[in-house]
């Protein structure tokens, strides 16, 4: 076979597929071996405290605002299906997720591209952007892995980008745009009952977009103005939860001036965890190579870019990263988890995206990109494995099918003890209960495989998780915890 056919060959789209299915398939195995987190545990025990409604009310009102995460994490636990059966809620999020890239990517294809790609090309291109996501987000494990987190944050993205292609149809499509508001006006109430950043990044973002079009057009649609008072009564419910001004006493008393320093400096570290990944950069090049292979849609979307400058939409990014920094960090005392960034990261990496691409339309000559795109697939196919993540999910596989079993087991005495009526429980030290499995698995037991196992898999737990069980000893009324380590 000659290299020109070996090349025809590996460079495809069905080749691309392949890889992304073989990038894919670790995180499905690691559905399987995800066990409920401390936080899972709380919300099962506060359901032994409180009736359903009495759990929503205790939560809105002494801890936090977010409501809609609150309601759906009680719901499940109330139901117990998805505690008991774990790996569906993974399996979930990651599914939806997928599909409200395929809905958005639809309507842009239809209303904007005039139906240039085909629905396969649109699923790859989903599949793509979630695993652009797992690369540059700085803390994949609470994405997709932990049950309360990633209702909290993995749940508003999917809402975000359904309301997204929902906005598409209500702006483009002239029928049923009553049906069409409700959604919009829903998926907005939604979304904001989530989490406070990303509550903050719509309410700022939709902000700036409806300046820009009162500025452009000199009036704004009685439909649009109508979402966006939505949104602002919406988020206003969450923002102003009771259970967020409960926790004042958290505030930063700093001067604002070092706030604003601490948020730039935080909002720079922000942009580092996707601008280092190559597939990031590839992405870019991607985008620009395929206008380099459009010029009808180059031209149609200068048009669109007329009045627009480059350095505003630049400006309209910093402001906007400092306008949700600064008033997290100052009710959060300057705490702020990975996990709250997670959204916000993968979000931001897309607008910089666009406006650089806006960039390029207006003022780069792309035709010299043009010999790239011919072997988008071939390069797709190698990037998807180049990210930092990819030692993470190496050393999960490794570790991963241990850390189950050692989970399972610790889950199995306490509800020994709770069916026995005891409120005493003794279980190994994590290194310990690995070190004895080892021995069961003579060929685990060489140095550097060890290195590796010896730790808890880094896409699926916290190390923290492994002891901080204080709402798990709570509910199954354990008094006396003994660990071993020896």
């Amino acid at each position: 076979m000659s290299a020109a056919s070996v090349l025809r060959f590996i460079n495809n789209k069905k080749f691309l597929f392949a890889a992304v299915i073989i990038f894919l398939l670790p995180f499905l195995l690691f559905c399987f071996w995800n066990v409920p987190s401390a936080d899972d545990y709380m919300i099962l025990d506060k359901k032994q405290q409180f009736s359903f409604w009495g759990l929503q009310s205790w939560v809105y009102h002494t801890w936090t605002g977010r409501y809609v995460s609150t309601f759906v994490s009680t719901a499940f636990s109330y139901s117990g299906f998805l505690y008991s059966h774990y790996y569906v809620h993974t399996i979930l999020l990651l599914l939806f997720t997928v599909l409200s890239w395929v809905f958005l990517l639809r309507q842009v294809n239809r209303y904007l591209l005039n139906s240039r790609f085909s629905f396969s090309s649109l699923l790859l291109a989903s599949l793509l952007l979630l695993i652009l996501e797992i690369n540059i987000i700085p803390e994949p494990v609470t994405a997709f892995y932990w049950f309360s987190s990633a209702i909290t944050y993995q749940l508003p993205l999917i809402l975000l980008i359904l309301l997204a292609g929902t906005l598409f149809k209500l702006f483009f499509k002239k029928d049923q745009r009553n049906l069409q508001f409700i959604l919009a006006a829903l998926l907005i109430i939604f979304l904001n009952g989530c989490n406070e950043s990303i509550t903050l990044f719509v309410l700022i973002l939709s902000t700036f977009l409806i300046a820009f079009y009162y500025f452009v057009n000199k009036s704004i649609p009685k439909i649009f103005l109508s979402l966006y008072i939505i949104n602002l009564i919406s988020s206003s419910f969450l923002l102003f939860a009771p259970g967020i001004i409960h926790r004042g006493s958290l505030h930063d008393t700093s001067p604002f001036l070092s706030i604003t320093v601490i948020a730039a400096i935080k909002f720079t570290v922000l942009n580092w965890f996707f601008l280092k990944e190559p597939l990031w950069w590839f992405l870019l090049l991607f985008v620009s190579s395929f206008l380099s292979n459009n010029e009808s849609l180059c031209v149609s979307l200068r048009k669109h870019l007329a009045g627009i400058r480059f350095p505003l939409l630049l400006l309209a990014y910093v402001l906007t990263g400092l306008l949700i920094y600064i008033p997290i960090l100052y009710a959060t005392n300057g705490s702020l988890p990975l996990r709250t960034e997670n959204i916000t990261c993968f979000l931001f990496s897309l607008m910089l995206l666009l406006i650089i691409t806006a960039f390029i339309l207006k003022k780069a000559k792309l035709t010299a990109l043009g010999f790239l795109y011919p072997y988008r697939y071939l390069l797709f196919s190698i990037l998807i494995f180049s990210s930092s993540n990819m030692k993470k999910v190496s050393d999960t596989l490794l570790s991963g099918f241990l850390y189950k079993q050692i989970m399972q087991e610790r889950l199995s005495l306490f509800e020994d003890a709770k069916r026995m009526g005891s409120s005493e429980v003794t279980f190994d030290d994590y290194s310990l209960a690995i070190h004895k499995r080892i021995k069961n698995y003579p060929l685990l037991n060489r140095k550097v495989l060890k290195d590796i196992i010896q730790k808890p898999p880094p896409m699926i737990c916290f190390e923290n998780d492994l002891y901080d069980i204080n709402y798990m000893k709570e509910l199954y009324g354990i008094k006396i915890l003994h660990i071993n380590k020896k």
